[in-house]
C-alpha cells in the first residue's frame, strides 16, 4: 500500500498573501476585459456555494471571500437579491399558449442559503435589506400560522367528541395532518435563511430572524429550522455528554469511533464558522475596537439591538453550557421530538449535573439520598424535555433515561415537575396528544376483564398496551383509569385494573403516586363531595379510590409513599386543629390510609366478624389472617416488602406522632360544642357524628395495630412519644393501647420489673424506669382516693398492661385453622392429579406449577401457625403464673365500692374500645374467677356492670353498639352456662371466694352462692338490660333504634334468654318492623326476628301456656294478686327477680305464684270449654238472624249455656232473664258485663281467669 502524498502546510501569512494576489488578478482581468462586475460577482457566489458544500475543508473558498470583500456590501447585496428573486419568462414567449405555466417559485436551495448566511455572518451582506425581498410575506406567514392553529383546535374537538355520524366527516378528518405536513415541509426563503443562519452558528442574526418569525407562526414546526436547532444543540452538548459513558466497543474489543452528532438529517452544518467569527471579534475586542453590532429586521424586535451572543460555543462545563442551551430551547420549545438522540444527550447532560451535586453533597453513589436542583434545571425539565418526550412514540429507553435523572430528586420537587408538566398539555400538539392518549386508554380499558383468554389479544395483553401509552404520556393515561375507578360502575374491576399496571415503568409508578396525592389534596366541593349528604355515608368514589390506592401500592411496593402520606396527614390534621366545621370534609381521606394499612400492611379486617373470627383475635397475626382469608396465599417476600415500605415511609417522615396527635385533636373536635352547634340542628346530625367518630377511632386502631405488627418491641418503644404526652392526648383506654406494645413483657417474673435488678444490665434498668414513669403518670390520671376505695394501683396497671392473648388461649382456633389448611391442600392435590391424568407433559404446565407453589405456601403457613401457637401457649402460661402470684394484692379492701370502682374505672373505660378489648374484659372477669381471686364477688359484680354499662347503650355509636353486643353475649353466656349445668356450677364455685354471697372479713361465717341465686340473678340482670333495650327500641331517633338492633344482633345467642323478656323484645321488634319507614332498620329488624325465633328452644324461666298469652296482652289478674305490688302491663320490667322459686339476693324479697300440674290441667280444660262456647255462640247467632227468630235447637243451646253460666257464677240471674226476653246486646257489651260480674262475684278464679283471657283475645282480634 502506497503512503499518501505529502502536502506542505503553508503558513497563515503566505495564505493571506496568496488570497490577496488572486483577488488582485481577478479584478485586473475584469477591468482589462470590460466584464460586468455583477456577473462576475454572481459567478463568484456560485463557485463559493459549490466549494462550501464540499465535505472536506473549504480552504479553496477563502480566496473567493477575499475577492468578494473587494466590492462594497451594497453591490453584493443587490446581486444576491437578484439571484433570490423569481424570474418569469418574457411575456411574448407565452403568446398563443392556452394554459401558460405558473410562474416559477423563488429559489431556496440549501447550499445557496448556507453561502448567503456565511456572508451575512462576515458582514458582507445587509440582512435588513435582503429580508424585504424574501418570500413569503408576513401576512402570508400569519395566515399560515392561524390556519394551522384553527385546524389543531378542530382536530382536538373531534377527538373529544363522540360523533354518531362519523361517516359524514371522514373527508375532513385528515385536514390537520395535511396542513401540519405542508408547513413542516415548506421551503420558504425566510424559513431557509433562518435555518442557514443557525447552520453557520450566526446566532445573533438567527435569533433576530426567529423572533420575527415567531410573531406570525411557530418557526420550530418547520423541519428545516427545527433540524438546524437540534443539530446546534447536539453540537453544543456533545462534549459534556460524551464524558458520561465509556467508549462503546465492538465485538472485536476494538473501540468504535464516536458517532458524529453535527447533524442527524443529512444537512450540511458549518457551526465552526461561528467560532471563527467569535475568535475574530474577541481579537478585535482585545485591540480596543468595538465589537460588531447586532442587526435589526424591519426595526424589530425592540427597534434596536438584539441582546444575543455573536455565536455559541460548545463546552463541557455545565454552568457555562446551560445559558447557551436555554437560548436555543427558547426558540425550539418542545418540538425536538423528531430527534431522539438530542433528547438523550440533554437528559444525560442534566444527569451529569445531578451527579456533580450528589458528589458535592457527599452522597454515596449507591444510596437513594435525594438532591435538590435549582429552578433553572426544573424549568428546563418541565418546559422542554418532558413535553418533547410526550410527543415521542413508545420508547422504553428514553423513559428509563428520564427516570435515571428524576429518581435522584426529592419527592416534592418531582411532584412539582409533574404538576407543571401536566399544565403544559394545554400547548400546541400536546393538547391533541393528551386527548388521543385518553381516548386510546378508554378503548383499552373497555376490553379489560378479570380472566382474559389468550385468543383475545387486546384483553390478554392489555397491560402491555397500557404501559406503552404510559411510556410517553402517563398523566392522561392514569387520569382516565382513575376516572373509571371513581365512577365505580363495577368495583370488581379494581383488581383487573391493578393487573394492567404490572409492567409499568418506575417513572409511571411514581407519577401514579403524584396523581394519588393530587386527588387527595383536593378539598371537598359541591360537585365532588366526600360525604353523601342524603345518607351521611362515605362517597362511593372515595371508597373506590382508597381501595385502588391500597391495592396499587401492594402491587408496587417500590413506589415512594412520602408524598401521599404527607398529604393524608395534613388533611387529617386540618379538621379539629383549626376548628373547621366542614361536615365530614378533608379528614375523610383517612380511608386511603386505612386501605394502605389493610393491603400493604397485611392487616385484613372484617366489618361484621363471626364468632370464630372473634375467637381468633386472641391469637397471633397469622391466625387472624387465616381466620379472615384462607385461600390463595400471597408471596411472603412480597408481603414483607410491602409492609416494610409502608413502615419506612411512616417512620422516615416521622408521621406516627403527627397522626396520633391529629386523630386525637379530631376526636376532641367531634365531641366539642363547636361541632354540636354546627351539626346538631341538621337532620342526620347524630348519624354524621357517629360516622366521623367511628371512622376516627378505626383509623387510630388500624395505625396502632399496624405498628404493633410491623415493628419490634424496641423499635415501637422509640416511636412512642413521652408517656405524659400520650396520656394528655388520649383517654386511658387509647393511651394504654398506644403504649402497650412498647412496655416490657408481662410474662416475665415480677422481680424482673422491679428496681432490684442488677445495675450491670442496662436493658432491665431501662424497662424498670419505663414502668416507674408509667406508674407516676397513671397516678396523675386516677381519681382521688382510688386506693382508699379498695383497689390497688398495681391491679389497675396490670389490667391495662394485659392484652387478650395474655388472658385467653384460642387453641380451638389454631386447630380449626390447621384443619382448614389441610382440607385446602387436599383439594389442590385432587386438581393436580386431574392435570396429571389429562396431560402427558404436565410438569411444564403453568397451572400445575401454580398448584405446586400454592401447596408449598400452605405448608409453610401451617408450620408458622404451629410455631405461633407454641409461642402463644408459652406466653399465656407465663402470664397466668405471674397473675397467680399477684392476685392476692389486687383487692386491698373488698367491698361494693371496690367492685363499683373496678367496673367504672377499668371495665367501662375499656370495653368499648375494640372487639378485642370487649373480649378481653369478659375473659379477664373469667380469669379472675378461675384464679379464685380474693375480694372479687360475682353477684355484686354482675349487679354493678348491668347498672353502669347499660347506660352506655343510648349514647354509643354503631361500632360501639356492636362491640357492646359482643361483650353482653360473652358475659351472659357465662351465667347461662352456670345455670343450665349444675355440675359446671358446682365445679366453678367449689371453694371459690368469687362465689361468696356477701363480702366477709376475718373468720366470719361464709354463705355461698346457690344455683337458685344464679337463676334469680340472671332474670334480674336481664330485666335491667331490658329497660335500656326497650327504651332504645321505642326511641324516636333513627340511630338509637338501629344501635339497639345491632346490639341484639350480636348478643341474641346469650341475651335475651328469659322467656318474658325475650317475648317482649321479640314483640317490640316485630312492631318496629311493621311500622318502620327506613329500609335499613326494617331489614335489620326482620333478620333479628328470625334470629330470636331460632333461640326459642333455649329460653329459660318458661311460663305455662295459659300465662304466655296473658304476658303478650296484659298481666293476668291472678299473677297480679300473687306477685303483690307489680306495675300495670306495658310499664316495663320490674327491678325484682322474675324467676320462679323463692330466695333472697341483695335484700330483694321475691314472691312468685305457685304453679301446680293440677292448675295447668284446669286451665287447659277451661280453654277447650271456651272454644266450644264461642263456636256455638257464633252458629246460634247466624241461625237467629237468618230465620228471623229463635230456632228450637238454638234456644235449647242458649238455655243450656245460660244454665252453665249461672252454675259457674259468671252471670247473674237478671242477666239471664233479660237475655231470654230477646234483648240481644252487642257481644262486646255482654262480654264486658260478664267480666265485671266475675270480678264482683268470684274475684280471681279458674273460670274467671279463663273468661278474662278469652275477652282479651277478642279485643286483640278486633271482634
Amino acid at each position: 500500500q502506497e503512503a499518501p502524498a505529502w502536502e506542505p502546510t503553508p503558513p497563515q501569512e503566505r495564505l493571506i498573501e496568496t488570497q490577496e494576489v488572486l483577488a488582485d488578478d481577478v479584478v485586473r482581468l475584469v477591468g482589462f476585459g470590460h466584464l460586468c462586475p455583477n456577473r462576475m460577482l454572481a459567478m463568484a457566489l456560485d463557485v463559493y456555494e459549490w466549494r462550501l458544500m464540499k465535505a472536506e475543508t473549504c480552504r479553496l473558498a477563502m480566496p473567493l471571500l477575499a475577492l468578494l470583500k473587494r466590492f462594497p456590501p451594497k453591490r453584493l447585496t443587490e446581486v444576491v437579491t437578484f439571484q433570490l428573486l423569481a424570474h418569469a419568462p418574457p411575456a411574448g414567449s407565452r403568446d398563443g399558449v392556452k394554459n401558460p405555466p405558473p410562474p416559477p417559485a423563488p429559489p431556496s436551495r440549501a447550499s445557496q442559503m448556507l453561502a448567503i448566511a456565511s456572508l451575512i455572518q462576515k458582514g458582507m451582506l445587509d440582512l435588513d435589506v435582503l429580508w424585504q425581498y424574501l418570500d413569503p410575506s408576513d401576512d402570508m406567514l400569519a395566515a399560515l400560522g392561524s390556519t394551522l392553529m384553527s385546524k389543531h383546535e378542530e382536530e382536538v374537538s373531534q377527538v373529544t367528541k363522540v360523533d354518531l355520524g362519523a361517516s359524514s366527516n371522514t373527508k375532513d378528518r385528515d385536514n390537520f395532518d395535511k396542513n401540519f405536513q405542508e408547513f413542516n415541509d415548506a421551503t420558504y426563503q425566510k424559513v431557509r435563511i433562518a435555518a442557514a443562519l443557525v447552520s453557520v452558528n450566526c446566532w445573533r442574526e438567527a435569533h433576530s430572524v426567529l423572533l420575527q418569525l415567531a410573531k406570525y407562526c411557530k418557526p420550530a414546526l418547520n423541519h428545516f429550522i427545527r433540524s438546524a436547532l437540534c443539530d446546534l444543540l447536539k453540537w453544543l452538548v456533545y462534549p459534556l455528554a460524551r464524558t458520561l459513558a465509556p467508549a462503546v466497543k465492538s465485538l472485536g474489543d476494538a473501540p468504535r469511533p464516536a458517532p458524529e452528532v453535527d447533524t442527524t438529517f443529512g444537512c450540511m452544518r458549518r457551526f465552526e464558522f461561528g467560532l471563527e467569527a467569535l475568535e475574530a471579534a474577541e481579537a478585535i475586542a482585545k485591540d480596543g475596537a468595538a465589537g460588531k453590532q447586532g442587526s435589526t429586521i424591519n426595526g424589530t424586535p425592540g427597534g434596536g439591538q438584539v441582546a444575543a451572543p455573536l455565536a455559541l460555543r460548545p463546552t463541557a462545563d455545565f454552568e457555562e453550557l446551560f445559558p447557551q442551551i436555554r437560548l436555543v430551547l427558547d426558540h425550539l420549545e418542545y418540538f425536538m421530538h423528531t430527534d431522539v438522540m438530542l433528547l438523550t444527550l440533554l437528559w444525560r447532560a442534566v444527569l451529569a449535573h445531578v451527579q456533580q451535586l450528589r458528589k458535592a453533597a457527599g452522597c454515596d453513589p449507591d444510596s437513594t439520598t435525594p438532591v435538590t436542583v435549582d429552578d433553572r434545571i426544573v424549568a428546563l425539565i418541565y418546559r422542554h424535555l418532558l413535553p418533547a418526550c410526550s410527543l415521542v412514540a413508545n420508547n422504553p429507553f428514553l423513559n428509563d433515561t428520564m427516570w435515571s435523572v428524576l429518581q435522584h430528586l426529592g419527592v416534592f420537587q418531582r411532584f412539582m415537575i409533574y404538576s407543571c408538566w401536566e399544565a403544559m398539555y394545554d400547548g400546541f400538539l400536546l393538547k391533541l396528544v393528551y386527548e388521543r392518549t385518553k381516548a386510546a386508554t378508554r378503548q383499552i380499558l373497555k376490553r379489560v376483564v378479570a380472566n382474559a383468554e389468550k385468543k383475545d389479544l387486546i384483553a390478554h395483553q392489555s397491560h402491555f398496551h397500557l404501559c406503552k401509552l404510559c411510556h410517553a404520556n402517563p398523566i392522561p393515561c392514569i387520569e382516565s383509569m382513575l376516572k373509571d375507578v371513581e365512577i365505580g360502575f363495577n368495583v370488581n374491576m379494581i383488581q383487573p385494573y391493578i393487573e394492567c399496571t404490572n409492567r409499568c415503568a418506575d417513572m409511571t409508578v411514581d407519577i401514579m403516586g403524584y396523581m394519588f396525592s393530587r386527588t387527595c389534596s383536593k378539598p371537598s366541593s359541591s360537585t365532588r363531595s366526600l360525604l353523601n349528604q342524603a345518607d351521611a355515608n362515605l362517597a362511593p368514589w372515595l371508597v373506590n379510590l382508597g381501595e385502588f390506592i391500597g391495592r396499587f401500592y401492594k402491587r408496587h411496593p417500590q413506589a415512594n409513599l412520602e408524598g401521599l402520606l404527607t398529604i393524608i396527614t395534613k388533611q387529617i390534621s386540618s379538621e379539629g386543629a383549626e376548628g373547621k366545621s366542614t361536615g365530614g370534609g378533608e379528614s375523610l381521606y383517612r380511608v386511603v390510609l386505612e386501605s394502605l394499612i389493610e393491603h400493604m400492611g397485611g392487616l385484613q379486617t372484617v366489618a361484621d366478624m363471626n364468632t370464630q373470627q372473634l375467637l381468633c383475635l386472641a391469637g397471633g397475626p397469622r391466625l387472624k389472617g387465616a381466620s379472615v382469608s384462607l385461600g390463595a396465599q400471597d408471596d411472603t417476600s412480597k408481603k414483607d416488602k410491602a409492609r416494610k415500605a409502608l413502615l419506612t415511609a411512616l417512620i422516615g417522615q416521622n408521621l406516627v406522632p403527627v397522626l396520633w396527635h391529629s386523630l386525637s385533636q379530631q376526636r376532641h373536635y367531634f365531641l366539642s360544642e363547636d361541632f354540636s352547634e354546627a351539626h346538631g340542628g341538621s337532620a342526620g346530625g347524630l348519624k354524621l357524628l357517629g360516622l366521623l367518630f367511628d371512622g376516627n377511632h378505626e383509623c387510630f386502631l388500624k395505625v396502632t395495630e399496624f405498628l404493633m405488627l410491623a415493628c419490634e418491641k424496641d423499635q415501637y418503644a422509640e416511636l412512642v412519644p413521652p408517656l405524659g404526652q400520650v396520656f394528655s392526648m388520649f383517654e386511658p383506654s387509647l393511651a394504654f393501647l398506644a403504649i402497650r406494645q412498647g412496655l416490657p413483657p408481662f410474662g416475665r417474673p415480677a422481680a424482673d420489673d422491679g428496681a432490684g435488678k442488677a445495675a450491670g444490665e442496662p436493658a432491665a434498668a431501662e424497662q424498670s424506669a419505663t414502668l416507674t414513669e408509667l406508674e407516676r403518670v397513671v397516678r396523675l390520671t386516677l381519681p382521688e382516693g382510688f386506693e382508699e376505695q379498695g383497689l390497688t394501683v398495681h391491679f389497675y396497671m396490670t389490667f391495662w398492661r394485659l392484652a387478650l392473648p395474655d388472658v385467653f388461649m384460642p387453641s380451638e382456633g389454631y386447630e380449626r385453622a390447621a384443619q382448614q389448611i389441610q382440607a385446602v391442600i387436599k383439594d389442590i392435590e385432587v386438581k393436580k392429579k386431574q392435570i396429571e391424568r389429562k396431560e402427558r407433559d404436565f410438569v411444564h404446565n403453568r397451572d400445575y406449577k401454580g398448584l405446586r407453589k400454592e401447596i408449598a405456601k400452605l405448608q409453610e403457613l401451617a408450620a408458622k401457625l404451629q410455631e405461633e401457637h407454641l409461642q402463644q401457649k408459652l406466653n399465656h402460661k407465663q402470664v397466668m403464673a405471674r397473675l397467680e402470684q399477684e392476685k392476692s394484692s389486687w383487692f386491698s379492701k373488698p367491698s361494693p365500692k371496690a367492685t363499683a370502682l373496678f367496673v367504672s374505672e377499668m371495665l367501662c373505660a375499656r370495653v368499648l374500645t375494640s372487639h378485642a378489648d370487649a373480649l378481653f374484659c369478659s375473659h379477664f372477669v373469667r380469669m379472675l374467677i378461675s384464679l379464685k381471686t380474693p375480694g372479687f364477688q360475682l353477684l355484686d359484680f354482675y349487679n354493678s356492670w348491668t347498672i353502669m354499662l347499660t347506660q352506655c347503650i343510648r349514647s354509643c355509636s354503631e361500632r360501639e353498639a356492636q362491640i357492646f353486643g359482643v361483650f353482653l353475649r360473652e358475659m351472659m353466656s357465662y351465667v347461662v352456662t352456670l345455670r343450665k349445668d349444675e355440675a359446671t356450677f358446682i365445679a366453678e364455685s367449689k371453694e371459690n371466694p368469687c362465689f361468696h354471697r356477701n363480702y366477709y372479713e376475718g373468720s366470719a361465717v361464709v354463705e355461698w352462692t346457690q344455683l337458685s341465686d344464679i337463676k334469680k340473678g340472671h332474670s334480674k340482670w336481664e330485666g335491667r338490660i331490658y329497660k335500656a333495650i326497650a327504651t332504645g327500641l321505642a326511641s324516636d331517633e333513627w340511630m338509637e333504634r338501629r344501635n339497639t338492633l345491632l346490639l341484639l344482633s350480636q348478643s341474641h345467642e346469650s341475651y335475651p334468654l328469659c322467656e318474658k323478656y325475650a317475648r317482649s323484645i321479640a314483640s317490640s321488634i316485630e312492631n318496629l318492623r311493621q311500622k318502620e319507614q327506613y329500609i335499613d332498620i326494617k331489614t335489620l329488624a326482620n333478620s333479628l326476628c328470625v334470629k330470636l325465633k331460632s333461640q326459642k328452644d333455649r329460653w329459660v324461666d318458661v311460663q305455662p301456656a295459659a300465662q304466655q298469652k296473658d304476658v303478650g296482652a296484659r298481666r293476668s289478674d291472678d299473677a297480679a294478686s300473687a306477685a303483690g305490688s307489680r306495675k300495670p302491663s306495658g310499664s316495663g320490667p320490674k327491678s325484682g327477680l322474675g324467676a320462679s322459686g323463692a330466695g333472697k339476693v341483695d335484700g330483694d324479697s321475691i314472691k312468685v305464684p305457685s304453679e301446680t300440674p293440677q292448675r295447668d290441667r284446669d286451665r287447659d280444660r277451661d280453654r277447650d270449654r271456651d272454644r266450644d262456647r264461642d263456636r256455638d255462640r257464633d252458629r246460634n247467632r247466624s241461625v237467629f238472624i237468618a230465620g228471623g227468630g229463635e230456632a228450637g235447637a238454638s234456644g235449647e243451646k242458649r238455655s243450656r249455656r245460660d244454665s252453665e253460666d249461672v252454675k259457674d257464677g259468671g252471670v247473674s240471674g237478671a242477666a239471664v232473664d233479660k237475655r231470654r226476653a230477646g234483648d240481644m246486646a252487642p257481644r262486646e257489651e255482654r262480654l264486658e258485663k260478664r267480666r265485671r260480674g266475675e270480678r264482683d262475684d268470684r274475684g280471681v278464679g279458674r273460670s274467671g281467669g279463663g273468661s278474662s283471657r278469652h275477652t282479651g283475645e277478642y279485643r286483640r282480634s278486633g271482634r
